[in-house]
């Protein structure tokens, strides 16, 4: 196990230095990202201390050197627009982000799981059929169509907040993480309830459920000690696959909700070409979806030993 473990690590240093390195090209390689242009005026201080910071002034490979000192250091220059240092913007909105992240996966499990086993224990039964319709409703809907179906009927309405809100309107953070996380929520749990139906379908045909069964063990014991452990497999890695991408930032659903997270960050800064800000969320988005990749690995081969040998 700890030589499997030693190989996911270095694999995803080794793709986090990758990936760091395409984004630098393509930000740095091809000119300076901190100049104005167009609309966008960059104040000449605000400029000269992201030059500096970033060593523009220097051969390509020791920028790159440096980018990736600064990336270490979490340090990612000076924002255009508020004249304050990256690092902070990120640190606010960081948390926020990780708890919308946290509450949808809840979700999607609570929900996905339950259907999901519901659905394969009663085969070809009415819950089975609204199952499967549900869940392939759901994924065939747009996340921003939800989320302004939800901000249009629901936003406002008992313990919700309105979207949008005044800045000197208070809201306790489950309120306000509701919605985006349920928005966020609705279509993993899909996935999750049909992968978990055709996960727990296979492992019931399983000859070690039928000798379970043989044994006189009761249905209960069989499904939630012997079937769900295996069948719980590939719910994993989609989970964490998918906590991954929300850990980077959920920017159509936090976009829509005005919630104040890493997506919502990515997408104001898109639209005043706030180059500092963008190259810090990419970066974080990279490193925390690799991050979370390699312990769904990890997991991934705790729940199934035969995993650690390939």
């Amino acid at each position: 196990m700890g030589r499997f473990i030693l190989r996911r690590v270095v694999q995803a240093v080794l793709v986090i230095l990758a990936a760091t390195l395409l984004i630098f090209l393509a930000t740095f390689a091809i000119g300076d990202p901190f100049a104005s242009s167009g609309e966008k005026a960059v104040p000449p201080d605000i400029a000269a201390a992201n030059r500096a910071k970033f060593g523009l002034d220097k051969p390509l490979p020791l920028q790159y050197v440096i980018y990736l000192g600064n990336m270490v250091r979490g340090d990612f220059g000076i924002d255009f627009e508020q004249h304050r240092p990256v690092a902070q913007m990120l640190e606010a909105a960081i948390p926020n982000t990780v708890r919308l992240a946290l509450v949808a996966i809840v979700i999607d499990i609570l929900i996905g799981v339950v259907a999901g086993v519901i659905a394969a224990v009663k085969r070809y039964s009415f819950w089975d059929v609204l199952v499967t319709v549900i869940a392939t409703l759901a994924i065939g809907i747009p996340v921003f169509v939800i989320g302004v179906v939800l901000v249009a009927n629901v936003a406002g309405w008992g313990p919700f907040p309105s979207v949008p809100r005044s800045f000197t309107v208070q809201v306790p953070w489950y309120q306000e993480v509701l919605l985006p996380a349920f928005t966020l929520a609705i279509i993993d749990a899909a996935f999750i309830a049909r992968l978990m139906r055709g996960s727990m379908l296979e492992v019931l045909r399983a000859d070690y459920i039928r000798t379970a069964r043989a044994k006189g063990l009761s249905e209960r014991t069989v499904i939630g000690k012997h079937a769900m452990r295996n069948s719980l497999i590939p719910v994993v890695t989609y989970v964490g696959v998918s906590l991954g991408v929300l850990f980077g930032g959920a920017i159509i659903t936090e976009t829509i909700f005005q919630y104040n997270g890493v997506g919502y960050l990515l997408s104001t800064a898109i639209v005043k070409s706030n180059a500092p800000v963008i190259i810090a969320v990419v970066i974080f988005s990279v490193v925390a979806y690799v991050v979370l990749s390699t312990i769904v690995d990890i997991l991934y081969a705790f729940l199934d030993p035969r995993i650690r040998l390939n």
